[in-house]
Protein backbone atom coordinates (compact mmCIF):
# COMPACT_ATOMS: atom_id res chain seq x y z
CA UNK A 1 0.00 0.00 0.00
CA UNK A 2 1.57 3.63 -1.09
CA UNK A 3 1.39 6.16 1.03
CA UNK A 4 2.02 9.73 -0.19
CA UNK A 5 2.43 13.10 0.19
CA UNK A 6 -0.59 15.90 -0.17
CA UNK A 7 2.03 17.20 -2.63
CA UNK A 8 2.72 14.61 -4.47
CA UNK A 9 -0.52 13.10 -4.47
CA UNK A 10 -1.91 16.61 -5.69
CA UNK A 11 0.75 16.72 -8.15
CA UNK A 12 0.23 13.13 -9.86
CA UNK A 13 -3.84 14.04 -10.26
CA UNK A 14 -3.11 17.12 -11.66
CA UNK A 15 -0.95 15.29 -14.16
CA UNK A 16 -3.50 13.00 -14.91
CA UNK A 17 -6.07 15.40 -15.78
CA UNK A 18 -3.74 17.46 -17.64
CA UNK A 19 -2.85 14.50 -20.08
CA UNK A 20 -6.68 14.00 -20.10
CA UNK A 21 -7.48 17.10 -21.71
CA UNK A 22 -7.89 19.65 -19.27
CA UNK A 23 -6.51 22.99 -18.88
CA UNK A 24 -3.64 23.59 -16.37
CA UNK A 25 -5.98 25.59 -14.29
CA UNK A 26 -8.81 23.26 -14.08
CA UNK A 27 -6.73 19.80 -13.72
CA UNK A 28 -5.14 21.65 -10.32
CA UNK A 29 -8.83 22.73 -9.12
CA UNK A 30 -9.41 19.33 -9.47
CA UNK A 31 -6.73 17.85 -7.56
CA UNK A 32 -6.77 20.17 -4.97
CA UNK A 33 -10.27 18.96 -3.76
CA UNK A 34 -9.78 15.36 -4.67
CA UNK A 35 -6.78 15.21 -2.47
CA UNK A 36 -8.26 17.81 0.41
CA UNK A 37 -11.02 14.78 0.48
CA UNK A 38 -8.09 12.45 1.06
CA UNK A 39 -6.74 14.77 3.79
CA UNK A 40 -10.18 14.37 5.28
CA UNK A 41 -10.52 10.65 5.55
CA UNK A 42 -12.91 9.99 3.08
CA UNK A 43 -10.94 8.14 0.44
CA UNK A 44 -14.28 7.34 -0.98
CA UNK A 45 -14.03 10.82 -3.09
CA UNK A 46 -10.69 10.70 -3.63
CA UNK A 47 -8.23 9.22 -6.49
CA UNK A 48 -10.73 6.09 -6.56
CA UNK A 49 -12.84 8.47 -8.37
CA UNK A 50 -10.35 9.11 -11.09
CA UNK A 51 -11.24 5.89 -13.98
CA UNK A 52 -14.39 6.98 -13.67
CA UNK A 53 -13.98 10.60 -14.77
CA UNK A 54 -11.81 9.48 -17.44
CA UNK A 55 -14.12 7.41 -18.65
CA UNK A 56 -17.04 9.95 -18.44
CA UNK A 57 -14.67 12.43 -20.66
CA UNK A 58 -14.09 9.16 -23.06
CA UNK A 59 -18.15 9.05 -23.15
CA UNK A 60 -18.63 12.38 -23.45
CA UNK A 61 -20.77 13.49 -20.52
CA UNK A 62 -18.04 15.61 -19.06
CA UNK A 63 -15.81 17.80 -21.28
CA UNK A 64 -12.46 18.83 -19.94
CA UNK A 65 -12.36 21.83 -21.68
CA UNK A 66 -15.35 23.54 -20.46
CA UNK A 67 -15.87 25.99 -17.73
CA UNK A 68 -18.84 26.85 -15.80
CA UNK A 69 -21.04 30.30 -16.83
CA UNK A 70 -23.58 32.51 -14.96
CA UNK A 71 -26.94 31.85 -17.22
CA UNK A 72 -29.00 34.36 -14.68
CA UNK A 73 -28.32 36.59 -11.65
CA UNK A 74 -28.86 39.16 -9.44
CA UNK A 75 -27.99 40.66 -6.16
CA UNK A 76 -28.43 38.16 -4.22
CA UNK A 77 -29.09 34.72 -6.55
CA UNK A 78 -27.43 33.62 -9.71
CA UNK A 79 -28.20 30.54 -12.18
CA UNK A 80 -25.28 29.08 -13.68
CA UNK A 81 -24.37 26.18 -15.62
CA UNK A 82 -21.45 23.65 -15.25
CA UNK A 83 -21.47 23.36 -18.72
CA UNK A 84 -20.85 19.59 -18.00
CA UNK A 85 -17.10 20.92 -16.95
CA UNK A 86 -15.04 18.85 -14.09
CA UNK A 87 -17.59 19.22 -11.41
CA UNK A 88 -14.87 19.65 -8.68
CA UNK A 89 -14.28 22.76 -11.68
CA UNK A 90 -18.44 23.42 -11.48
CA UNK A 91 -18.86 23.32 -7.62
CA UNK A 92 -15.62 26.10 -6.48
CA UNK A 93 -17.49 28.32 -9.28
CA UNK A 94 -20.77 28.29 -7.92
CA UNK A 95 -19.66 28.35 -4.47
CA UNK A 96 -17.48 31.08 -4.76
CA UNK A 97 -20.08 32.71 -6.56
CA UNK A 98 -22.10 32.25 -3.49
CA UNK A 99 -19.79 33.45 -1.38
CA UNK A 100 -19.19 36.52 -2.80
CA UNK A 101 -22.69 37.19 -2.95
CA UNK A 102 -23.67 36.56 0.64
CA UNK A 103 -20.27 38.59 2.38
CA UNK A 104 -21.60 41.47 0.16
CA UNK A 105 -25.76 41.04 0.29
CA UNK A 106 -25.72 38.81 3.58
CA UNK A 107 -27.91 35.94 2.14
CA UNK A 108 -27.62 34.23 -1.29
CA UNK A 109 -28.79 31.26 -3.15
CA UNK A 110 -26.89 29.69 -6.28
CA UNK A 111 -28.26 26.82 -8.35
CA UNK A 112 -25.86 24.66 -10.93
CA UNK A 113 -27.36 22.89 -13.68
CA UNK A 114 -25.55 20.99 -16.25
CA UNK A 115 -23.47 19.54 -13.28
CA UNK A 116 -20.93 16.83 -13.30
CA UNK A 117 -20.38 14.87 -10.59
CA UNK A 118 -18.63 17.45 -7.52
CA UNK A 119 -18.14 14.53 -5.45
CA UNK A 120 -17.32 15.59 -1.38
CA UNK A 121 -19.88 18.84 -0.72
CA UNK A 122 -17.59 19.53 2.75
CA UNK A 123 -14.96 20.62 0.15
CA UNK A 124 -17.16 23.30 -0.87
CA UNK A 125 -18.96 24.03 2.21
CA UNK A 126 -15.59 24.33 3.93
CA UNK A 127 -14.18 26.58 1.99
CA UNK A 128 -17.80 29.39 2.78
CA UNK A 129 -16.66 28.65 6.73
CA UNK A 130 -12.97 29.13 6.15
CA UNK A 131 -14.70 32.80 4.99
CA UNK A 132 -17.27 33.78 7.68
CA UNK A 133 -20.12 32.20 5.47
CA UNK A 134 -22.50 29.81 6.92
CA UNK A 135 -23.53 27.84 4.01
CA UNK A 136 -26.24 24.58 2.68
CA UNK A 137 -25.68 22.55 -0.31
CA UNK A 138 -27.93 19.82 -1.91
CA UNK A 139 -27.25 17.45 -4.55
CA UNK A 140 -30.40 15.45 -6.48
CA UNK A 141 -29.38 13.45 -9.52
CA UNK A 142 -32.01 10.69 -10.65
CA UNK A 143 -29.82 10.21 -14.23
CA UNK A 144 -28.54 6.78 -12.63
CA UNK A 145 -30.65 5.95 -9.74
CA UNK A 146 -29.07 4.24 -7.17
CA UNK A 147 -31.47 4.09 -3.91
CA UNK A 148 -34.27 3.14 -2.98
CA UNK A 149 -37.39 5.32 -1.59
CA UNK A 150 -38.31 4.15 2.27
CA UNK A 151 -41.03 1.37 1.58
CA UNK A 152 -39.77 0.76 -2.31
CA UNK A 153 -38.13 -2.11 -3.68
CA UNK A 154 -36.07 -0.40 -6.57
CA UNK A 155 -34.13 1.97 -6.60
CA UNK A 156 -35.40 5.91 -8.19
CA UNK A 157 -32.84 8.73 -6.25
CA UNK A 158 -29.03 8.99 -6.16
CA UNK A 159 -27.14 9.03 -3.11
CA UNK A 160 -28.90 12.91 -2.30
CA UNK A 161 -26.16 14.57 -0.46
CA UNK A 162 -26.78 17.43 2.24
CA UNK A 163 -23.95 19.37 3.88
CA UNK A 164 -24.02 21.78 6.29
CA UNK A 165 -20.66 24.03 7.30
CA UNK A 166 -20.87 26.80 9.90
CA UNK A 167 -17.85 28.77 10.58
CA UNK A 168 -15.40 28.52 13.78
CA UNK A 169 -13.68 30.71 14.83
CA UNK A 170 -12.28 28.78 17.32
CA UNK A 171 -10.85 25.45 14.96
CA UNK A 172 -12.39 23.93 12.06
CA UNK A 173 -16.22 24.54 10.75
CA UNK A 174 -18.79 22.67 12.17
CA UNK A 175 -19.97 20.31 8.95
CA UNK A 176 -22.31 18.13 8.27
CA UNK A 177 -22.23 16.05 5.09
CA UNK A 178 -24.33 12.71 4.61
CA UNK A 179 -25.39 11.00 1.81
CA UNK A 180 -29.10 10.47 2.30
CA UNK A 181 -28.30 6.55 1.53
CA UNK A 182 -27.29 4.08 4.08
CA UNK A 183 -23.72 4.38 3.29
CA UNK A 184 -22.58 6.38 -0.02
CA UNK A 185 -21.50 4.63 -3.20
CA UNK A 186 -17.95 5.94 -3.36
CA UNK A 187 -16.99 4.04 0.32
CA UNK A 188 -18.71 0.79 -1.21
CA UNK A 189 -15.62 1.33 -3.87
CA UNK A 190 -13.27 1.73 -0.97
CA UNK A 191 -14.53 -1.15 0.92
CA UNK A 192 -14.29 -3.61 -2.13
CA UNK A 193 -10.79 -1.97 -3.03
CA UNK A 194 -9.77 -3.33 0.44
CA UNK A 195 -11.84 -6.39 0.42
CA UNK A 196 -13.85 -5.53 3.43
CA UNK A 197 -17.60 -6.24 3.99
CA UNK A 198 -20.32 -3.28 4.19
CA UNK A 199 -22.20 -3.04 7.42
CA UNK A 200 -25.38 -4.91 7.59
CA UNK A 201 -28.81 -2.69 6.29
CA UNK A 202 -26.67 -0.84 3.95
CA UNK A 203 -27.42 -2.57 0.53
CA UNK A 204 -29.29 -5.60 -1.27
CA UNK A 205 -28.45 -6.77 -4.22
CA UNK A 206 -30.11 -6.85 -7.53
CA UNK A 207 -33.07 -9.33 -6.53
CA UNK A 208 -33.73 -7.10 -3.10
CA UNK A 209 -31.74 -9.77 -1.03
CA UNK A 210 -29.93 -7.95 2.17
CA UNK A 211 -26.60 -7.97 1.70
CA UNK A 212 -22.42 -6.74 3.06
CA UNK A 213 -20.64 -7.90 -0.33
CA UNK A 214 -19.63 -4.62 -2.32
CA UNK A 215 -19.94 -6.61 -5.44
CA UNK A 216 -23.54 -7.25 -5.29
CA UNK A 217 -24.78 -3.60 -5.48
CA UNK A 218 -21.88 -3.13 -8.10
CA UNK A 219 -23.48 -6.34 -9.78
CA UNK A 220 -26.85 -4.14 -10.25
CA UNK A 221 -28.13 -3.81 -6.46
CA UNK A 222 -29.01 -0.69 -4.73
CA UNK A 223 -28.49 1.32 -1.42
CA UNK A 224 -31.09 2.02 1.40
CA UNK A 225 -31.84 5.43 2.72
CA UNK A 226 -29.93 5.83 5.99
CA UNK A 227 -32.60 5.55 9.15
CA UNK A 228 -35.17 4.60 7.19
CA UNK A 229 -38.10 7.17 6.94
CA UNK A 230 -35.82 9.55 7.71
CA UNK A 231 -33.03 9.20 5.69
CA UNK A 232 -35.74 9.03 2.51
CA UNK A 233 -37.41 12.38 3.77
CA UNK A 234 -34.30 14.10 3.44
CA UNK A 235 -33.46 12.24 0.42
CA UNK A 236 -36.47 13.95 -1.33
CA UNK A 237 -36.00 17.42 -0.12
CA UNK A 238 -32.32 17.35 -1.65
CA UNK A 239 -34.28 15.87 -4.94
CA UNK A 240 -36.68 19.02 -5.02
CA UNK A 241 -34.25 22.02 -4.19
CA UNK A 242 -31.64 21.01 -6.75
CA UNK A 243 -34.65 19.80 -9.28
CA UNK A 244 -38.59 20.99 -9.61
CA UNK A 245 -37.31 24.36 -7.58
CA UNK A 246 -34.30 25.46 -9.89
CA UNK A 247 -35.49 23.96 -13.11
CA UNK A 248 -32.85 21.52 -13.81
CA UNK A 249 -34.97 19.17 -15.88
CA UNK A 250 -35.38 22.14 -18.02
CA UNK A 251 -31.40 22.01 -19.30
CA UNK A 252 -30.93 18.84 -20.95
CA UNK A 253 -27.96 17.28 -21.93
CA UNK A 254 -25.50 14.58 -21.74
CA UNK A 255 -27.45 12.97 -18.48
CA UNK A 256 -31.17 12.97 -17.90
CA UNK A 257 -30.77 15.66 -14.99
CA UNK A 258 -28.15 17.04 -12.05
CA UNK A 259 -28.59 19.87 -10.06
CA UNK A 260 -27.00 21.41 -7.23
CA UNK A 261 -28.80 24.07 -4.52
CA UNK A 262 -26.54 26.39 -2.68
CA UNK A 263 -27.65 28.55 0.46
CA UNK A 264 -25.41 31.06 1.74
CA UNK A 265 -25.78 33.02 4.39
CA UNK A 266 -22.85 35.85 6.23
CA UNK A 267 -21.99 34.52 9.47
CA UNK A 268 -22.67 38.48 10.79
CA UNK A 269 -25.86 38.65 9.48
CA UNK A 270 -27.81 38.07 12.63
CA UNK A 271 -25.45 39.11 14.94
CA UNK A 272 -22.27 41.23 15.65
CA UNK A 273 -19.40 38.45 15.19
CA UNK A 274 -17.54 39.65 17.96
CA UNK A 275 -20.76 38.30 19.66
CA UNK A 276 -21.31 35.08 17.54
CA UNK A 277 -17.44 33.89 18.31
CA UNK A 278 -17.52 33.06 22.09
CA UNK A 279 -21.02 32.06 22.05
CA UNK A 280 -20.66 29.48 19.65
CA UNK A 281 -17.46 28.11 21.66
CA UNK A 282 -19.65 27.94 24.76
CA UNK A 283 -22.06 26.11 22.68
CA UNK A 284 -19.67 23.36 21.36
CA UNK A 285 -17.94 23.47 24.82
CA UNK A 286 -21.09 22.19 26.44
CA UNK A 287 -21.69 19.75 24.11
CA UNK A 288 -18.00 17.92 24.43
CA UNK A 289 -17.96 18.52 28.58
CA UNK A 290 -20.62 15.48 28.43
CA UNK A 291 -18.85 12.18 29.56
CA UNK A 292 -17.87 9.40 26.96
CA UNK A 293 -19.98 6.29 26.82
CA UNK A 294 -18.50 3.46 27.27
CA UNK A 295 -15.94 2.83 24.28
CA UNK A 296 -15.67 5.99 23.31
CA UNK A 297 -12.33 8.33 24.31
CA UNK A 298 -14.48 11.95 23.74
CA UNK A 299 -17.54 13.34 22.55
CA UNK A 300 -16.49 14.82 18.96
CA UNK A 301 -18.75 17.83 16.82
CA UNK A 302 -19.70 17.38 13.33
CA UNK A 303 -16.60 18.03 11.62
CA UNK A 304 -14.00 17.37 14.31
CA UNK A 305 -12.97 13.97 12.88
CA UNK A 306 -12.02 15.48 9.63
CA UNK A 307 -10.01 17.93 11.34
CA UNK A 308 -7.88 15.26 13.52
CA UNK A 309 -7.66 13.06 10.60
CA UNK A 310 -6.32 16.02 8.39
CA UNK A 311 -3.51 16.60 10.91
CA UNK A 312 -2.28 13.29 11.53
CA UNK A 313 -2.20 12.73 7.65
CA UNK A 314 -0.32 15.76 7.20
CA UNK A 315 2.23 14.46 9.46
CA UNK A 316 2.29 10.62 8.51
CA UNK A 317 0.73 11.02 4.75
CA UNK A 318 -2.00 9.27 2.72
CA UNK A 319 -2.20 5.94 2.46
CA UNK A 320 -3.97 4.35 -0.65
CA UNK A 321 -4.94 0.98 -1.09
CA UNK A 322 -3.12 -1.41 -3.73
CA UNK A 323 -6.22 -1.65 -5.86
CA UNK A 324 -7.37 1.68 -6.16
CA UNK A 325 -3.23 2.77 -6.41
CA UNK A 326 -3.65 0.22 -9.81
CA UNK A 327 -6.69 1.26 -11.31
CA UNK A 328 -5.43 5.06 -10.89
CA UNK A 329 -2.40 4.06 -12.67
CA UNK A 330 -4.10 2.17 -15.29
CA UNK A 331 -6.23 5.21 -15.82
CA UNK A 332 -2.89 7.78 -16.38
CA UNK A 333 -1.43 5.10 -18.88
CA UNK A 334 -4.95 5.14 -20.61
CA UNK A 335 -3.91 8.78 -21.05
CA UNK A 336 -0.49 8.40 -22.42
CA UNK A 337 1.05 9.27 -18.58
CA UNK A 338 3.66 6.78 -17.07
CA UNK A 339 2.44 7.95 -13.18
CA UNK A 340 5.81 6.61 -11.50
CA UNK A 341 7.61 9.05 -13.51
CA UNK A 342 5.74 11.91 -11.80
CA UNK A 343 5.61 10.80 -8.72
CA UNK A 344 9.68 9.58 -9.09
Amino acid sequence: MPTLTQHALTQATAAIFRAAGAPADLAAQVADVLVDNHMAGHDSHGILRIPEYLQSIRDGEIVPTARPQILEETSTTALVTGNWALGQVTGLYAVDLAIAKAKRERVATVSVVQAAHTGRLAAFTDRAAAQDVVMFMFIGTVDRPMTAPYGGAAAVLGTNPVAVSIPNPGGAPVTLDIATSAIAAGKVKVAKAKHEALPEGTITDKHGRPSTNPQDFIDGGFLQPFGGHKGYALAVIAEVLSGALIGAEAYPGVTARSGIFIFAVDAGALRPKADYAPALAATLARIKAVPPAPGFKEVMVPGEPEAQMRSLRTREGIPIPDDTWAAVTAAAASVGLDLGSVIA
